[in-house]
């Protein structure tokens, strides 16, 4: 299977610091990677000498169950082990119940020739694309194709 989540361990200890997933682009090496992570991330490992265990949590078929599990698994472990964070940041409560709330009228698409990428915000298409959030948002008013080949709109949501 091509795509699958994983979790950065503190090295020989069973505390996960981090999650992630290579949904994006299917990079089989993407959970040994070091490099385009957030800096909360380096801080991490720097701590412990630069070392971190990999383990991978599962694998899938296509990168949407991929990334659908990433998030499923991120919001577990922040609120299981209160200390987890993900894509940079640790959520409190109220933020995560902020983020709950407007990420359902808030995802987005990202739309790249006949592919369609479905973001649950705006920020995480910023940290997955690697275009700013600002320009993301900007693009999403205008409807223009970025540079990148990406043109972006909001989804219709249903309540």
């Amino acid at each position: 299977m091509k795509y699958y989540v994983y979790a950065h361990k503190i090295k020989n200890t069973d505390i996960i610091f981090y999650i992630g997933s290579n949904w994006f682009g299917g990079n089989p090496n993407r959970a040994y990677e070091t490099r385009n992570r957030p800096e909360k991330w380096h801080e991490v490992v720097g701590e412990h000498n630069g070392a971190f265990d990999v383990e991978i949590i599962g694998r899938y078929h296509n990168d949407r169950r991929a990334y659908e599990s990433e998030m499923i698994l991120m919001a577990y472990y922040q609120d299981k082990h209160n200390w987890c964070w993900c894509n940079g940041e640790r959520k409190d409560e109220k933020l995560k119940a902020k983020i709950r709330g407007a990420s359902i009228s808030r995802q987005i698409m990202a739309i790249k020739g006949k592919k369609k990428i479905v973001f649950e915000s705006v920020r995480y298409a910023s940290q997955q694309l690697n275009i700013k959030r600002s320009t993301i948002q900007r693009y999403l008013k205008t409807g223009k194709i970025h540079s990148s080949g990406h043109s972006f709109k909001y989804m219709d949501t249903k309540r």
